[in-house]
């Protein structure tokens, strides 16, 4: 009767963790997180005081709800001036079915762009979400720079290739150095996939880096933070919020979908939304 009894209790402890674990699991799947950054910046122009941008990457295909309503009212409740993609919306051509219905409901909020990320290039489908960008009314950016106005003032909008790109294009430098060349002196956000600006080009001409590509570190522990680079080994490097250099700050995502066996853990989806003020 012992035994029948213990067995009992070692198999009510096995499913309360597995329940526990399912739920963790779940939390860090689908829970979405909004986190605020304040940042302040001496050349911004005035009229720029207060912009609000929202910066989307690593969606990966995944639905919050219905039509991604979820995602798309938490967008809309935050006011947002500027959407910023940062790759890795949709890897294959199968994710599209998710990111169309985001876009539709996103359509004509505020001014947005987007940049493509290793997996729109390795799954071959960047044609078909650059088309579908555009026809939802999104800047692509291609190694371009565009500039945002807000009545007669302006910054500029610089949309970095992922390295996954065509072997001819032009580097990361050389883009920084087109935008210097052209708009020097000029409150300059600079919008790339990878988050290894910091390591590869610290000296880089540019006031604010919004990337993502780390997913947090897939699993993140309280006061170690993420795990996993994205080789997939331990070791995770500037894999969640921000860093500065002695030029700019970079705001890493930690992304809202996943692309690799290993689940996200204690990682909720994460949108970013970055308020600019002047620093006077």
């Amino acid at each position: 009767m012992k035994k029948h009894s213990l067995l009992k209790t070692v198999l009510a402890g096995l499913a309360l963790l597995l329940l526990i674990a399912l739920l963790l699991a779940a939390d860090s799947r689908y829970r979405l997180q909004l986190t605020d950054y304040s940042l302040s910046f001496a050349d911004l122009p005035e009229s720029f005081e207060g912009f609000r941008i929202i910066h989307i990457s690593d969606l990966h295909g995944m639905s919050f709800g219905r039509d991604n309503r979820r995602l798309a009212q938490l967008i809309r409740s935050q006011e947002p001036d500027l959407i910023a993609y940062t790759g890795d919306i949709a890897g294959k051509k199968g994710e599209l079915s998710a990111v169309e219905p985001l876009l539709r409901e996103l359509e004509g909020l505020c001014p947005a762009y987007y940049v493509n990320g290793n997996h729109e290039w390795a799954d071959g489908c960047v044609e078909e979400i650059e088309a579908l960008m555009e026809n939802y009314g999104v800047r692509c950016l291609s190694n371009e720079i565009d500039l945002l106005y807000r009545g007669e003032d302006s910054i500029a909008v610089i949309g970095a290739e992922d390295p996954n790109g065509r072997a001819d294009m032009m580097t990361p430098w050389e883009l920084s150095l087109r935008a210097g060349e052209l708009y020097s002196g000029k409150f300059m956000l600079w919008l790339a996939h990878r988050n290894d600006y910091m390591k590869m080009y610290p000296d880089i001409g540019t006031d604010l880096i919004l990337c993502g590509h780390a997913h947090g570190g897939i699993v993140r522990l309280p006061f170690v933070g993420g795990l996993l680079n994205v080789n997939r080994s331990l070791g995770a490097e500037y894999e969640a919020g921000l860093y500065c250099s002695e030029h700019y700050i970079m705001e890493v995502s930690r992304g809202l979908g996943n692309s690799i066996p290993i689940p996200r853990l204690f990682n909720r989806p994460e949108l970013v939304v970055i308020e600019l003020s002047r620093n006077n």
